[in-house]
């Protein structure tokens, strides 16, 4: 039985793809449009639970524990860095480190910045800690031996100018500058600043004589309590308990923030997985439509090949082949449009849709985009299929004999 004449496969597929300029540039975009849909929708996703990880990890708290009325503005404090002050109604909150299941306990005071700093172009939250209490500034410290936060000294997130050793000022008040943080991507720790309570309470008797506007910090009041708990206990717990004990106050945990945030990329992530899914809609019957028409096109060309000796499953590869050519081009090209656009924008994109982001590490990024890849290929594939295997049902010497195009 005779074998199959050798075929220069990859030059076959070449001039195929060549000399059918405009209609493979047609199907290349919307395997583009289709790739760059699924590749952004997972990457925003990703992106933004990658920086809360990151934030919370820095924040070093299981629950974050507010005045009751204030969750919401606390929430954004922490995911957008927008400013804010709010204070206990009383000191109730030194008994939530005697609650059961609670490990420790670190008071925090939120104060509200003036507008129009010059080491930020975001909105900078002053965030003043105990120093004795403290575990979000302590870790940072631990991992830089040579530091020591003493009068005056703050430490600043990434996203606040300022070399180390330069000073700012804040109601009048000088400060220096002796740490940065790493960026995490959630504003509330890459556009705070952190000092301690007395130089706080310093700044806020000073500035009614040294600030535009007079800053008052009630002693004895906070903010926020972060609250670590004991190994092996559910933060939920704790935070139920701390709500049931000590009336007036709120907790946050991590489970929230996250639901937050993926509550705020459902509308995104809906619109452009829907997108994705009209596109694909549309584009399954057209490729298949521009995949058959080609086919009828080519009936005489795959009928002189099989005259040649060429197998069936050897035509259906080279179409296919070339199927898998374009959705490749076309994947690659709106996966490398869309990791463009988004990490061009990605600030801008964290503000506007209210959400912590940082851009993912290149391991997820390849992996979201191989997944999109993969998507858009298998898309390609369908859409072929049918009309490679409807051209060899011909028989090659009838349509060679007819003289059928």
């Amino acid at each position: 039985m005779s074998k199959s004449p050798e075929f220069r496969f990859s030059r076959l597929v070449a001039s195929s793809i060549t000399n059918r300029p405009h209609r493979n540039v047609a199907t290349i975009v919307a395997f583009a449009i289709i790739a760059a849909t699924l590749f952004s929708a997972q990457y925003l996703t990703s992106g933004a639970l990658q920086s809360l990880d990151a934030g919370m990890t820095r924040m070093g708290a299981d629950i974050l524990v507010v005045p009751e009325g204030y969750s919401a503005a606390a929430q954004t404090v922490i995911l957008m860095g927008e400013p804010s002050s709010f204070f206990f109604n009383d000191s109730g909150f030194e008994q939530i480190s005697k609650i059961p299941g609670v490990a420790k306990a670190s008071p925090q005071i939120f104060i509200a910045t003036l507008a129009g700093q010059a080491c930020c172009s975001a909105p900078v939250q002053l965030i003043a800690i105990d120093p004795d209490h403290d575990f979000t500034v302590a870790t940072w410290l631990k991992e830089n031996p040579g530091v020591v936060m003493g009068k005056d000294d703050i430490i600043v997130g990434s996203m606040i100018s300022g070399d180390i050793g330069s000073d700012l000022l804040f109601y009048g008040h000088t400060f220096h500058i002796v740490g940065r943080l790493a960026k995490t991507g959630m504003m509330g720790v890459d556009c705070a600043v952190f000092t301690r309570f007395e130089d706080a309470y310093v700044m806020s008797d000073e500035s009614g004589v040294k600030a535009v506007r007079e800053l008052t910090i009630p002693r004895g009041m906070v903010s926020a309590v972060l609250v670590k708990v004991d190994p092996g206990i559910v933060p939920a717990t704790v935070a139920n308990r701390i709500q049931a004990q000590i009336p007036g106050t709120k907790t946050i945990t991590p489970n929230g923030l996250l639901s937050s945030v993926t509550g705020q990329l459902a509308a995104v992530t809906h619109l452009l997985y829907g997108s994705t899914l009209a596109v694909t809609i549309v584009s399954i019957p057209l490729l298949g439509f521009i995949s058959a028409m080609v086919a009828h096109e080519r009936r005489r060309e795959v009928a002189i090949f099989r005259a040649l000796g060429a197998k069936k499953s050897y035509v259906v590869r080279l179409m296919l082949t070339e199927s898998f050519a374009i959705s490749v081009i076309g994947g690659l090209i709106g996966i490398a449009a869309a990791a463009g656009i988004l990490v061009l924008f990605q600030d801008f994109i964290a503000i506007t849709l209210k959400i912590p982001f940082n851009v993912p590490s290149p391991l997820t990024v390849m992996i979201i985009g191989g997944s999109a890849l993969v998507l858009t290929i298998a898309i390609g594939g369908i859409a072929s299929l049918y009309p490679a295997i409807l051209v060899n049902r011909s028989e090659p010497y009838d349509t060679i004999r007819k003289g059928e195009p």
